[in-house]
């Protein structure tokens, strides 16, 4: 179950980065994409050490194990919420698609995030997952919105390449790596191309 719903959540990542983002950055100035992509880059791969760090020395007890994938998508949170409010700022059409996407991805981040918990972990516990997740992708949205409101050029370019690269990275390091932990199925990879058809009809349409 855990590693269907992270195909299926990597899909419609994959989607929402092929679809809405890259096409937007590809007309950007390369310099700065290549910046923004590079500056993403090092952000994710310095979380990732972070996480196996907290993994390696237990912080945190049981929640150890999870604390990874748990570091890494709520630093996703904070960062769709700051593409979501961009992307409204500069095309409003195009900010409700990405939200909708984002959307979908977080409900099903969400789902990976408390499946990823010690069994034995508590209710509430499990509940304030996906309530943290929730509060820093509005935090992600409001700052998105104050901070960039009437910016144009190459801080959006920046941005939207960082975010590219981010999320490329959440798809690539941590949601199908996990994923493989288990024998791959045909449900599994069906799930992934599942996910990503329905951003990209989602795309199609609107």
């Amino acid at each position: 179950m855990e590693s269907n719903v992270q195909h299926f959540a990597a899909g419609v990542v994959f989607a929402a980065v092929a679809a809405e983002l890259l096409p937007d950055v590809h007309t950007r100035a390369p310099v700065v994409v290549v910046v923004g992509f590079a500056i993403g880059v090092a952000a994710m791969l310095g979380i990732h050490r972070l996480s196996k760090y907290v993994e390696k020395r237990g912080i945190g007890g049981k929640m150890a194990g999870a604390a990874g994938l748990l570091i890494t998508v709520s630093i996703d949170m904070l960062i769709d919420g700051v593409l979501i409010g961009v992307t409204f700022l500069a095309e409003a059409a195009t900010g409700v698609l990405i939200a909708v996407a984002l959307a979908i991805e977080v409900l099903f981040l969400g789902v990976t995030g408390v499946i990823a918990l010690p069994e034995e972990t508590s209710t509430p516990k499990k509940l304030a997952v996906p309530a943290g997740f929730g509060i820093l992708l509005l935090s992600g949205v409001t700052a998105g919105v104050l901070v960039f409101d009437g910016v144009t050029g190459a801080p959006i370019a920046l941005v939207l390449a960082f975010g590219s690269a981010a999320l490329l990275y959440l798809v690539t390091e941590e949601l199908l790596v996990k994923a493989q932990k288990v024998p791959e199925t045909p449900t599994s990879t069906t799930l992934f191309f599942v996910g990503f058809l329905l951003i990209f009809l989602l795309d199609m349409f609107h």
